[in-house]
């Protein structure tokens, strides 16, 4: 397929064959709480079922990790970005979502080890660190904030994805960040 242009005026079918083509049943994580979300193309349209709440959406993606989402008479701008394979960003109207795709066939083995490892923290978009809410070396919960960056008038406090320990804090109160810069990290 090729780099994305902008511009390429892509539409929610694109989106669906290129990113639903094998399963449309997904369990979702989103900031710590789990829900079911159904995808189906129907009609040149994209029909989602969260949880039990059923929306008509016709998608547009202007570049690769951008998108628009049109349903009834709203428009939402959401942008992605990945962290790893399963695990998402998504800034929708100035608010950060951490996500984490669960893979049904390993849920079972995924629940048992739980995240592991370092997991870095990072700035959405870029902006200003407007709040420092946690301190190297303390505790913290599985999406319990961490820090608040402020972004296009917009505060995102950025939650941690597991519980553990703030190993490092790289920036400070007041600080200058840019997209997809690592702030904090967990272990």
């Amino acid at each position: 397929m090729g780099g994305s242009r902008r511009g390429s005026g892509r539409t929610s079918r694109d989106v669906a064959e290129r990113h639903y083509r094998l399963a449309m049943k997904y369990e979702v994580e989103i900031n710590g709480r789990q829900t079911s979300v159904e995808l189906e193309q129907r009609d040149g349209r994209l029909q989602a079922t969260v949880d039990a709440r059923k929306y008509d959406i016709d998608v547009v993606s202007p570049e690769e990790g951008l998108y628009t989402f049109l349903t009834g008479d709203r428009v939402y701008e959401a942008s992605v970005w990945t962290r790893d394979a399963n695990k998402m960003s998504v800034t929708v109207s100035g608010r950060v979502f951490s996500t984490n795709v669960i893979d049904r066939k390993h849920r079972r083995q995924a629940a048992d080890q739980g995240i592991e490892g370092r997991q870095n923290l990072v700035a959405p978009m870029p902006g200003k660190v407007v709040r420092v809410l946690l301190a190297a070396g303390e505790e913290v919960n599985s999406g319990q904030g961490v820090l608040v960056v402020e972004a296009m008038k917009m505060q995102n406090e950025i939650k941690s994805p597991k519980a553990g320990r703030i190993v490092e804090l790289r920036v400070v109160e007041g600080a200058s960040v840019n997209a997809n810069q690592i702030l904090a990290v967990v272990e």
